[in-house]
């Protein structure tokens, strides 16, 4: 079973661990994450000293305990048991949860003080336990972690995320707010997902190919639309890149494209291109079926990069988003145009030119 990142839009990434996954964010090397946050907690520290009034000495204290806990829990969920497996740093490990016990000891009695001295002290004895436990994973733990097998990137990728879960606990009012996620984690069939993931690259390339035979066609037949003539012209290499990113990815899993369907899309194709052709409007309907295609498109490559990631296809992440964008370009393109395009054709009849096309 695979645990897979179930985010709100594998496509356009709206949140940290979507941007991640599909490869619009650079995952980060995990120890050089969680040595910002190290070089970041301490400079909170010394503007705590230098800070003058209580009250934002308790905001700093505040904040300080919160990005504690989120970095501490990425350690103990993450970091940590892949490194017990993988350094055989066993007792590095345990000393560095031990360290981590005796903080949140410090910053249970921070958040119960009511400020003053007292906790000025406990901010300079958690201020020495950090210190000692940023030395300690730094030289020893850290070098030991990229010594070993462990994918770097990945986990640096879940830690991340794992943060910026942490922060919604801890900022939470209520307990719908306590349960929100960065991603909800599910447990999924990894064999099933590449089934799945095999399939739909096959129906992907069927897709494909109709909607290049759909911008082949269309690209002839506007001499009087330079603008959208253009476009499709340009959107006809993009569609032969993706064909050629498919059969890659299908001829990786020891797969090939499905000479059936890729014949009745086509065919489907041909199709919907003689209706528009036989009409007056046919520059209408085209930019309708091309928009309606490109958005459907849109819709198959956004679910493949989900059995993508479910099946650990991590490779196949980069060439999909690729398609998709490509995909979600076309789309916006032709949307944005509708208007321009309709004025344009009523133009032209007005004139009493051609205007169909």
């Amino acid at each position: 079973m695979r645990t897979l990142i179930a985010d709100r839009g594998m496509g356009e990434p709206i949140s940290l661990g979507a941007a991640l996954v599909a490869g619009k964010k650079v995952p980060p090397d995990a120890t050089q994450l969680l040595m910002e946050d190290h070089r970041v907690v301490l400079g909170w520290f010394e503007w705590y000293e230098e800070a003058e009034d209580e009250s934002t000495k308790g905001r700093i204290a505040k904040s300080i305990c919160m990005a504690l806990r989120a970095h501490m829990a990425a350690e103990e969920e993450i970091l940590y048991p892949g490194a017990q497996m993988q350094t055989q740093q066993a007792e590095l490990v345990e000393r560095a949860r031990q360290e981590h016990e005796g903080a949140r000891r410090i910053m249970a009695q921070i958040e119960r003080g009511d400020g003053g001295a007292d906790r000025d002290d406990l901010v300079r004895r958690l201020e020495a336990e950090i210190r000692t436990h940023v030395d300690e994973e730094e030289t020893e733990l850290f070098p030991a972690v990229r010594g070993s097998p462990m994918d770097l990137y990945a986990v640096g990728r879940a830690v991340a995320a794992r943060r910026v879960d942490s922060l919604f606990e801890q900022n939470a009012k209520t307990p719908a707010e306590r349960e929100l996620k960065e991603y909800p984690n599910m447990q999924i069939s990894q064999d099933e997902a590449r089934d799945f993931f095999i399939l739909g690259l096959k129906n992907c390339h069927a897709t494909a190919s109709q909607g290049r035979s759909m911008v082949e066609a269309a690209a002839k037949r506007m001499e009087n639309y330079p603008s959208l003539r253009q476009k499709l012209q340009s959107h006809l290499g993009e569609k032969n890149a993706q064909i050629e990113r498919l059969e890659r990815l299908l001829h990786s899993v020891g797969e090939s494209p499905s000479a059936l369907k890729d014949a009745a899309m086509k065919a489907a194709a041909s199709a919907m291109t003689l209706a528009s052709t036989a009409s007056d409007d046919e520059v209408i309907k085209n930019g309708f079926a091309l928009l309606a295609q490109s958005k459907y498109e849109a819709a198959a490559y956004e679910t493949l990069l989900l059995f993508a990631e479910a099946a650990g296809e991590t490779a196949a992440l980069k060439p999909l988003q690729k398609c998709l964008s490509e995909e979600r370009g076309m789309a916006a393109f032709v949307e944005e145009n509708l208007r321009a395009t309709g004025m344009r054709f009523l133009q032209l009849r007005s004139q009493g030119a051609q205007a169909s096309h």
